[in-house]
């Protein structure tokens, strides 16, 4: 994988959301969400960039230690040839066996590695193996004896340079001569002869140097406490787990790293950092559960009584306290005054300087709603217009409004047959005050009840009904009617005359 595709790949910029977030507070509408907006706002953006930032760390963190990794295993197989994939096999454990990362194994390695195989005679294969026994010798020393890792390193780099000086940094007992390291190989051979193993190491030979620590270490129960720390004490498992999570980076920028190995290691050794801890923190609770229960009461009683004697000196206090501030209130009245006046003049002023900027969201407002009013014109019409639609609908439906309403042509049909009723019911009174003034008893007409003046009197009587002159003309002289008055009128004459 490229390194700049990784990072690129691995990398946040946040200028975008800062600038976001930024237009958001400007378009607040009310001093409410701009408050809101910021108090968001802020969180959004800070958990944005806490993001980005670990996300950029890592990134970073990646292409520098890959970058490291690189020249490292460059250094190891130039100085260890064939038996490069040996130390690397050794530097990818060491997490576990010496609690170190893999380039800060070959870190290590690099820094003697010259002269351990000079004293080796170039064996490449027995250097690694001699590499790797000094790595953990000091990385039990360290953790054993207390000392820091970087102190022991820089011995050993010095005894591949013949500077004895910081022998005392391993804490063995010996101090930092040529003389102590002499006296330190001399004790190592007794040791191994001892045990029947008789060994001749000298100080010009690194390798026996090596030989000669790893001797004296394991005589003092040394030999083997980093990796078994590693699994079974709180500080050395977190060794080992930083070491491997240090892998798990240098991994992210390697293409053939194995990354389910990686993360599987610091996986595993999280788990033990876990399970480490958890005992721990179990005695620590059970022990706060006893502290309370023994010694709950007595720590009670004691702070009781400790608060009564005490309480008249912490009231006088509270009045002392109380007085010292009523009277620097008083000292300082006018300032304060002064101060609360200053206070809402600025921020009057700033009201009124920030007004143009209200009228402007006013407006804008206003604005955003008629647009979204336009916007929605189509819509509106659509709705009004069902809207009414439907009432018409419903109202030809219920009136039976087709062409026409079937409705209506009952209320007209009922109309007529009203009008005929009326007229039906009318019609005896209208024919008497027609014929009413026909007096044939005397075979005379009188001249003021003369026929005219009755069928007067008679329209008068219908127009009174409220009838429609027209109307009436026409059914008053109906030929009917006008027919029957004229044969009895004739037949009445008749008599009269003595016919």
């Amino acid at each position: 994988m490229n390194l700049l595709d990784l990072f690129v790949k691995i990398s946040v910029d946040t200028s975008e959301v800062d600038k976001n977030i930024g237009d958001t507070k400007e378009k607040a509408l009310s001093f409410g969400d701009v408050l809101k907006a910021n108090i968001a706002g802020q969180a959004i953006v800070a958990g944005v960039k806490a993001v980005a930032g670990a996300v950029k760390n890592i990134g970073e963190a990646a292409i520098q230690s890959y970058g490291e990794y690189e020249q490292l295993v460059g250094g190891v197989e130039t100085l260890f040839k064939s038996s490069a994939d040996t130390v690397m096999q050794y530097a990818k454990n060491a997490y576990q066996t010496a609690g170190m990362s893999a380039n800060e194994y070959m870190t290590t390695v690099t820094a003697f590695s010259a002269s351990l195989l000079q004293s080796m005679g170039n064996d490449t294969d027995a250097a690694a193996e001699k590499a790797n026994l000094a790595i953990t010798d000091m990385s039990d020393n360290a953790n054993k004896m207390g000392s820091s890792m970087e102190s022991i390193q820089n011995a050993y780099s010095g005894f591949a340079k013949q500077n004895y000086t910081m022998l005392d940094n391993l804490k063995l007992g010996y101090g930092g001569t040529k003389e102590e390291m002499q006296r330190l190989l001399d004790d190592a051979n007794a040791l191994n002869a001892a045990q029947g193993n008789y060994t001749n190491y000298t100080i010009s030979s690194y390798a026996d140097i090596v030989d000669a620590i790893h001797t004296v270490q394991t005589e003092m129960g040394i030999t083997g406490t980093t990796q078994l720390e590693a699994s079974t004490t709180i500080q050395g498992s977190i060794a080992s787990m930083k070491a491997a999570y240090d892998n798990f980076i240098t991994g992210l920028g390697d293409e053939n790293a194995d990354m389910a190995e990686l993360i599987t290691n610091l996986l595993g050794s999280t788990v033990t950092v876990a399970e480490n801890l958890l005992p721990v923190v179990e005695r620590i609770l059970e022990n706060i559960g006893i502290v309370v229960q023994e010694k709950g009461p007595e720590m009670i009683e004691k702070f009781v009584g400790y608060a009564v004697e005490k309480l008249p000196q912490v009231i006088e206090l509270g009045m002392k306290m109380v007085m010292a501030i009523v009277s620097g209130l008083a000292d300082n009245l006018p300032q304060i005054v002064r101060s609360v006046l200053d206070m809402m003049a600025t921020i009057v002023k700033t009201f009124v300087s920030s007004l143009p900027d209200i009228v402007n969201v006013g407006k804008q407002i206003v604005k955003g709603l008629w647009e979204g009013i336009k916007a929605m014109g189509s819509w509106i019409k659509e709705k009004v217009g069902n809207f009414f639609s439907g009432i018409v609908s419903g109202v030809k439906s219920k009136l039976g409004i087709h062409s026409p309403s079937r409705v209506f042509a009952g209320i007209g049909e009922n109309m007529a047959l009203g009008l005929g009723e009326g007229w039906d019911n009318e019609y005896d009174s209208i024919k008497r005050g027609i014929t009413g003034g026909l007096d044939f008893g005397t075979a005379q007409i009188g001249a003021e009840q003369s026929f005219g003046g009755q069928m007067r009197s008679a329209l008068s009587s219908l127009v009174g009904m409220g009838g429609d002159i027209n109307i009436v003309v026409q059914s008053v002289l109906d030929g009917k009617v006008i027919g029957e008055t004229a044969y009895k009128y004739n037949r009445q004459l008749q008599r009269a005359m003595g016919v």
